[in-house]
């Protein structure tokens, strides 16, 4: 018992040394601009494989097993893929990127190349729907997250980088934009920090949500104490 908690302390004191180092070289480094590519299938083929996230058991907790779960955007399916194993599931994952969705299958995963607003006029609908790390790459996120509530029977999630983030402060502070993207600048289009997310939620007349930083500076758990400026990662949790 000791051991692991000696390891969980040094991993932990690890991944905050890098965010630290990350955040003040983030002030003078150029960013990496990577070539431009069209389309989500080459997206994809841009993308190493994904693994299990904090977020990930965020979420899982809150999901009664064998409760019926649509993933949006699922990806190459690493989230359900875990939320299978883990809470037995019925999972279903849809995403526009046909290299996306093969992934996916190729875990296991019940996924489709669909649209959200697609199943939506399908009628299908879904204990719990997940937006996880997909709703800034959308122009229009406000049709999307209402199509997104009006499938989900019990309970919606979204997750989002966080614009307020100490690190993106940082570089606004020495005149330059945060870099949030993984493969090309254009990924994101739109950009929320965590009171910015609940107004709009708000304005969307989504009930009052749960929300909480799943990763960001862990050192004393500052990324849960204030994660408007600590939190990276942002779980937000609104329930029927």
């Amino acid at each position: 018992m000791r051991d692991s908690a000696l390891k969980r302390t040094l991993v932990a004191a690890y991944f905050n040394a890098r965010e630290l180092r990350h955040a003040l070289g983030g002030m003078v480094r150029r960013p990496a601009y990577g070539d431009v590519v069209e389309g989500y299938d080459e997206y994809w083929r841009h993308r190493m494989p994904g693994g299990l996230q904090p977020r990930f058991e965020i979420i899982g907790s809150a999901i009664a097993p064998g409760a019926s779960v649509l993933d949006v955007g699922c990806g190459d399916g690493a989230m359900l893929e875990h939320f299978q194993s883990t809470r037995s599931v019925r999972a279903v994952g849809i995403d526009v990127s046909t290299e996306a969705v093969r992934r996916a299958s190729a875990r296991g995963v019940d996924a489709r190349v669909q649209t959200l607003g697609e199943l939506r006029r399908s009628g299908q609908t879904f204990d719990h729907v997940v937006l996880s790390e997909v709703v800034e790459h959308i122009a229009d996120a406000e049709q999307f997250v209402a199509d997104a509530w009006a499938v989900t029977r019990r309970s919606l999630w979204v997750t989002f980088p966080n614009i307020a983030y100490f690190p993106h402060r940082l570089r606004l502070l020495s005149g330059k934009f945060p870099v949030q993207w993984v493969v090309f600048p254009g990924e994101h289009l739109r950009f929320w920090s965590i009171p910015d997310f609940a107004a709009w939620l708000s304005s969307l007349s989504l009930p009052s949500p749960r929300i909480v930083a799943s990763n960001g500076l862990t050192v004393l758990r500052l990324h849960r104490v204030w994660p408007n400026l600590f939190g990276n990662q942002i779980v937000v949790r609104c329930d029927r």
